[in-house]
């Protein structure tokens, strides 16, 4: 942009100047000339002519030819003309170049043709009554001409002028120096146009880049939009500072659920020892009475109530067993598919009862995967159960399995009413549950069975749209050790 800017102002500021000073010389040249002939014309018309009306175009051509032709021989390359208003004629001495003799067509096609170019100056003088520098011609051949009137009494009786032939390269550098200002107007509309577009698109690229930041702030998982150029790479490191920000949560959180569960087993296991003990003192006590007091009439029904009880608080027990240490691993190769089937052939009666429908999408080139096949099926009945269970009414289950990269996912979505925000976080948390019944420990201990295998379990719902269970297992599986978990202080247990 600089280079043009400079350009144009040479031009204006020197060029232009340069232009001044030659057409300055040249008519104060070509007006010292008229003046000079004109004065000398209008003495002797004077002195010849003595009446009252119009002069007489003869007097005016042989006065004119008197004066002028021992002038054209001194300025070689001006033309002298007289033009006479009320004959609308003109006479010429002098050349501008071509100086041969012309035939008398060629001289009357000559003058034609020189009054055509000239006749709007030689008008606006005898109409102004004053002196008129102008140029006239074509661009290639442009002539300079001082244009005077001739007064006699008052009243202009012809119009004197002198031309003089501008220096081509003049002319022609001043043409081309004109297409050279447009071509650097243009060239600087260009490039306005082009760093209003550019400063356009920058606030704009900015504006989305302030929005997004704005949203990214209320909500980390909002990336920023895609843009082009800088902006777009400052975006795109900003989206993978959040992705990393967002995995690095996501870690944190499943470190702390691990540290939770972990806490949590320790004192589950305790817990279900101390428990565990009574609850046989109180089997064996009953076991007896029924032995001892069989006689006694309703005897039987009270020691029914109680062995329910008793075993309701076993299994009660065992699962916190379960959760708080889990069972040695048992590994064979087993297909994720036949153990879906399996599950659902021994819940079918369970969804038809719940008049809920089961959709199968299962990769029939499924890989086999390395896994303790019980572990998998309690997981795969707990989340069918669950979603059974949100769809009082009835609606539809849909299964799905894939295979990614070196990962099998089985995904179960349900048409539920769904789980709320606030409630996904702390939806493996153990003994957290929004039944009424059941003791919260089933996601929990799914989770750490999934987790046992080296895989993920993750959960997306929305309101009214139902709740899809998404599990990743490894195909070649890097167990976790869960040695942390078990309790090596109560011995025997």
């Amino acid at each position: 942009m600089l280079v043009p800017l400079v350009a144009l102002m040479y031009d204006i500021f020197f060029a232009s100047r340069t232009d001044q000073v030659v057409f300055l010389d040249k008519e104060q040249r070509l007006e010292a000339l008229v003046k000079s002939t004109n004065n000398e014309f209008t003495r002797n018309l004077e002195s010849i002519w003595t009446g009252t009306g119009d002069v007489p175009t003869t007097i005016l051509h042989n006065e004119f030819n008197r004066v002028i032709e021992p002038q054209v021989p001194a300025n070689l390359g001006i033309r002298f003309g007289l033009y006479v208003p009320h004959t609308e004629k003109i006479m010429v001495l002098g050349f501008l170049h071509n100086y041969r003799n012309l035939s008398p067509a060629e001289e009357a096609q000559r003058e034609k043709e020189i009054f055509a170019t000239t006749k709007q100056g030689l008008i606006a003088t005898e109409l102004s009554n004053e002196p008129l520098f102008r140029i006239s011609g074509s661009w290639n051949d442009q002539v300079v001409e001082y244009i005077s009137p001739v007064v006699l009494k008052g009243k202009v009786v012809a119009v004197m002028w002198v031309g003089e032939r501008l220096d081509p390269f003049f002319y022609q550098n001043n043409f081309f120096r004109k297409l050279l200002r447009y071509f650097t107007l243009s060239v600087l509309a260009l490039v306005m146009i082009g760093t209003l577009i550019i400063i356009r698109n920058l606030t704009t690229g900015v504006d989305r880049l302030k929005q997004g930041l704005h949203n990214m702030e209320l909500d980390i998982h909002h990336l920023l939009p895609e843009m082009s150029g800088e902006l777009g790479q400052v975006a795109r490191a900003v989206n993978r500072m959040a992705v990393s920000l967002t995995e690095k949560e996501r870690l944190e959180d499943q470190l702390r659920q691990s540290e939770h569960l972990i806490a949590l087993g320790r004192l589950a296991t305790g817990v279900a020892h101390e428990l565990r003990n009574p609850i046989g003192i109180i089997k064996t006590l009953v076991e007896l009475m029924k032995q001892e007091y069989a006689q006694v009439s309703g005897i039987e029904e009270f020691t029914r109530a109680i062995d329910e009880q008793v075993d309701r608080q076993d299994m009660e027990i065992q699962e916190l067993l379960d959760f708080g240490r889990p069972n040695k691993v048992s590994i064979k190769e087993c297909s994720v598919n036949d153990l879906i089937m399996g599950v659902l052939s021994f819940s079918a009666a369970m969804l038809r009862k719940q008049k809920v429908k089961v959709v199968l999408q299962l990769d029939n080139k499924l890989s086999k995967i390395l896994a303790d096949t019980e572990k998998l099926k309690k997981v795969f009945v707990n989340i069918i159960v669950n979603a059974a269970e949100a769809m009082p009414s009835g609606g539809q289950l849909e299964i799905i399995t894939k295979e990614t990269g070196d990962m099998v996912v089985i995904s179960f979505s349900d048409t539920g009413g769904g789980i709320p925000a606030e409630e996904q976080s702390r939806l493996f948390d153990p003994f957290y549950t929004t039944k009424k019944t059941g003791t919260g420990l089933g996601l929990s201990i799914s989770y750490q069975s999934i987790k046992l295998h080296g895989g993920m379990i993750e959960v997306s719902s929305n309101l009214n749209q139902g709740s899809t269970f998404i599990i990743n297992l490894p195909v070649k599986p890097q167990l976790c050790d869960r040695s942390d978990l078990l309790d090596t202080k109560n011995s025997g247990n």
